[in-house]
């Protein structure tokens, strides 16, 4: 009998409602420990930013949407504008909510994008982005990490950041190469075949969308430091990056977890004193950007569906010499 891989496990029913149930219970400890009473008083005061909060988050989608278009080359007009659009919404909804969110997005994107450049293509497209996404992370977590160590020290939390970027750098560079000279797909059956023989982005294709990726690794910075305002911590670039690059250890360690419900709340909460916060700013500060991501998803989701479908394709598909 063959035993299911972690990502089949990860979309069977049970284990998806398991592993919810145990972000809940990370969220609500979280909440528990910097205060129940205090995290609900500041969210209440920091709602007005709530909006501006949306805004910059809707502006790294954009930019994410860019750097999947780098990677299509030439090939990125056989897809409407629309298609792209729809695309980017569906991608963006079920990567909040689903466990393994960005893998799960990608994967999303690639389905209806296939039908303009052909399946395998679009695969090959997915698997990249998930590479140029990690690199991107190790460039923020890099400089986050030398922010921390500038204003904050030698701490436990700086050496987090530190550990996120080398396992970024790692798993990025990886995923690049293996894709390009490990031929993966045998392990895929007739489909892996053709994934295998389909051409990737080129090196400055890859490039372009590490820059695009890059640029929305900016605008989540400012996110954190309108965040930072909202919940009464004056601006501080060292301390924005600090808490950005924790932000990114949140993301990585709740990657399973659907929504990563809990895990970026927790672990600001917890290296709270290392980045001048009190806990209950780290808390109040995590959920305001996840209360964001929540509410941008359900826009996201409502539009893909009230946007018809069979618009994708913008020319026909022809055989790639």
């Amino acid at each position: 009998m063959k035993l299911p891989s972690p990502r089949e496990l990860l979309h069977r029913t049970p284990v998806r409602v398991a592993v919810g149930l145990i972000g809940i219970g990370v969220l609500a400890a979280a909440i528990a420990y910097a205060g129940a009473g205090d995290v609900w008083r500041g969210l209440g005061k920091s709602a007005p930013m709530l909006p501006w909060v949306l805004a910059l988050e809707a502006a790294m989608v954009v930019c994410n949407t860019f750097a999947l278009r780098a990677l299509y080359g030439p090939l990125v007009s056989r897809t409407s504008t629309r298609g792209w659009i729809r695309a980017a919404m569906v991608g963006y909804a079920v990567g909040v909510v689903a466990p393994l969110g960005r893998a799960a997005a990608e994967a999303s994107r690639a389905v209806l994008l296939k039908r303009g450049v052909g399946g395998p293509r679009a695969a090959v497209a997915a698997v990249q982005m998930q590479g140029v996404v990690l690199l991107a992370n190790f460039i923020a977590s890099t400089i986050a990490f030398i922010a921390s160590i500038h204003v904050l020290g030698s701490s436990r939390a700086s050496l987090f950041v530190a550990a996120n970027a080398a396992l970024a750098l790692v798993l990025g560079m990886s995923i690049l190469v293996v894709r390009k000279r490990g031929r993966p797909g045998r392990l895929m059956g007739n489909f892996g075949a053709e994934f295998d023989a389909t051409p990737g982005a080129t090196r400055p294709e890859v490039a372009g969308s590490i820059v695009w990726e890059t640029v929305a690794r900016v605008l989540q910075f400012a996110q954190c430091g309108v965040a930072l305002l909202a919940v009464g911590r004056a601006f501080s670039p060292g301390v924005t990056l600090a808490v950005q690059g924790t932000q990114l250890v949140g993301s990585t360690l709740g990657d399973a977890i659907p929504a990563q419900l809990g895990a970026t709340e927790a672990t600001l909460v917890m290296s709270a004193s290392a980045l001048m916060l009190t806990s209950t700013m780290a808390a109040t500060l995590a959920l305001l950007i996840h209360a964001a991501q929540l509410v941008l998803a359900a826009l996201c989701g409502a539009g893909a569906m009230a946007m018809p479908s069979g618009t994708a394709m913008a020319q026909p598909v022809e055989a790639e010499s």
